[in-house]
């Protein structure tokens, strides 16, 4: 049997719905970038998530960027997870910022005590990644010492469509969140990205940047105030989108299903340690991700692939502060990060894996970790 990592899910009433209204768009009854469907699209992600408003664009990224450039963190200090993908930080560093990378803790998200150690007189704002789709109890903390300090939360949701804490919706914790619709997402355009907030005065800024800088000055259309980009997403993107979110929340189920059935697979395993939230409600299931303490874990990667079974990607393989790309962080000891970004693996979880495919990646799992081979040298 072969698995693989991820698999999009479109229903034939999808592909029928988004090649009808594509197809009137292709012959001029409508605008491709940008225009009614993407307006549609922003309005019902805000309406679902739980924030007055909501601003697409072309990517995850590009979504983190407008939101760090609105609160202008030039020059100024932003706390992230170092166990998060190179574009938290990136699109920091792009608004002008500086990354200050914090420590995670058990459930691999924020250690709110380690953030607390790094906020200065300079942090602008602290980025709550929810790493694998969890939205981690630490972020009530997180929120807590912004409020207290005057500090920006900034959640970087690209994992989180749907997943919840306590009733609320991760996309509003803090000023304002960034989501993903990458192709391996819970949800997808294949490629574009999400903006939520409440705050209109960013809403404004953002939908100028994502537009080279433009603003509407009486019948000019080519007025710009700022520099800015085209970030803008495409009207084929929106459409998928918009179904994609018509169908979130029975993807979600079938993915907590998934997760379901792997706990009662993998209980009586030893060494494995299970990175979710407490209680399947909650979390959206975008990654099943468990830690192997005594295992080599590229031994373990290789002989899964061998037996056909596709690991999802992993969250992340190398901290972002041993990466290349910031030598100047190099030299910092962030522990539980980088015990977890060397022991992690991610099982894959998609809406069309079937019950027989779940069953056949945790026994294979289960030879492969009895194999004293695969085993950490002591």
């Amino acid at each position: 049997m072969r698995v693989p990592a991820t698999a999009p899910s479109f229903s034939e009433e999808d592909i029928s719905f988004i090649t009808h209204h594509f197809t009137r768009i292709l012959r001029g009854e409508s605008f491709l970038s940008m225009y009614v469907f993407g307006e549609e699209f922003e309005t019902r992600f805000a309406e679902y998530t739980g924030t007055d408003l909501a601003v697409a664009c072309s990517s995850g990224t590009s979504a983190l960027e407008l939101i760090f450039r609105a609160l202008d963190v030039q020059g100024r200090e932003v706390i992230v997870p170092s166990n998060t993908f190179l574009a938290t930080a990136i699109a920091v560093l792009n608004a002008g910022g500086i990354p200050v990378f914090a420590d995670c803790g058990d459930d691999m998200s924020l250690d709110p005590a380690d953030v607390a150690s790094r906020v200065t007189e300079e942090t602008a704002a602290i980025t709550q990644v929810h790493i694998g789709g969890i939205v981690s109890e630490g972020v009530l903390q997180t929120k807590a010492l912004c409020e207290e300090r005057g500090i920006h939360l900034v959640e970087d949701a690209a994992q989180a469509h749907g997943s919840v804490l306590n009733g609320q919706k991760a996309g509003t914790f803090g000023t304002a969140a960034g989501f993903s619709f990458f192709s391996t997402k819970v949800m997808t355009t294949g490629e574009g990205g999400m903006v939520t907030t409440n705050d209109p005065s960013l809403v404004r800024q953002m939908k100028s940047s994502r537009e080279f800088g433009k603003v509407k000055k009486g019948v000019y259309v080519n007025y710009h105030e700022t520099l800015g980009y085209n970030w803008r997403m495409p009207e084929v993107a929106a459409l998928m989108g918009l179904r994609q979110l018509e169908s979130l929340d029975s993807f979600i189920e079938r993915r907590r299903e998934i997760v379901r059935r792997y706990d009662e697979l993998l209980a009586e395993i030893e060494d494995v340690t299970i990175v979710h939230q407490e209680g399947h409600d909650s979390y959206n299931g975008f990654k099943y991700m468990i830690v192997l303490p005594d295992h080599e874990r590229v031994k373990v990667h290789q002989e899964l692939g061998s037996m056909g079974v596709s690991l999802s990607g992993y969250i992340y393989e190398i901290p972002l502060h041993k990466l290349p790309v910031f030598p100047e962080s190099n030299d910092l000891s962030l522990p539980k990060t980088e015990f977890v970004c060397r022991q992690h693996l991610c099982l894959p979880v998609f809406v069309g894996m079937s019950d027989e495919q779940v069953d056949y990646v945790a026994e294979s799992l289960q030879v492969v970790l009895a194999n004293d081979d695969n085993r950490l040298s002591q």
